[in-house]
């Protein structure tokens, strides 16, 4: 079963979700069921302006430093510093998708990443306040 997640705000002690109807319909779905519920501060969405940035130029930097497209630069990331292993033993690439990191998150992977590049590739990576690639 999917688990939706249900934004919202606390007022009084009490959630106070933005939408209602949904919530409701869910509770009603577990009626009469243990349940768990898991309260804590909204975290921001990397930006598409972080994702810019890798893209355009983290991945772009680093392919033209090697010589490679951008696709193949970019496949190189995923498997070096996107990869991580389960329970299980599986190995599995996390999604570089904007919906599924933090901006905290988000810019301490791309810290590590000019960090190698800078110890590896001798290769120097400017932090995104550094770059003017937003008009």
């Amino acid at each position: 079963m999917i688990t939706p997640i249900f934004r919202g705000t606390c007022h009084k002690g009490k959630i106070m979700p933005v939408n209602t109807i949904e919530w409701v319909n869910h509770l009603c779905l577990l009626e009469g069921k243990d349940c768990e519920f898991i309260a804590r501060k909204k975290t921001k969405e990397k930006s598409n302006k972080q994702n810019k940035y890798f893209r355009a130029v983290v991945v772009d930097l680093i392919a033209k430093h090697c010589g490679y497209l951008n696709e193949k630069a970019y496949g190189v990331l995923q498997l070096k510093f996107f990869k991580f292993t389960d329970d299980n033993g599986m190995e599995y690439i996390k999604s570089t998708k904007l919906t599924e990191w933090n901006t905290v998150d988000w810019e301490n992977k791309m810290s590590e990443i000019r960090q190698w590049a800078s110890e590896f590739l001798n290769l120097y990576i400017p932090k995104p306040r550094e770059v003017n690639m937003y008009e």
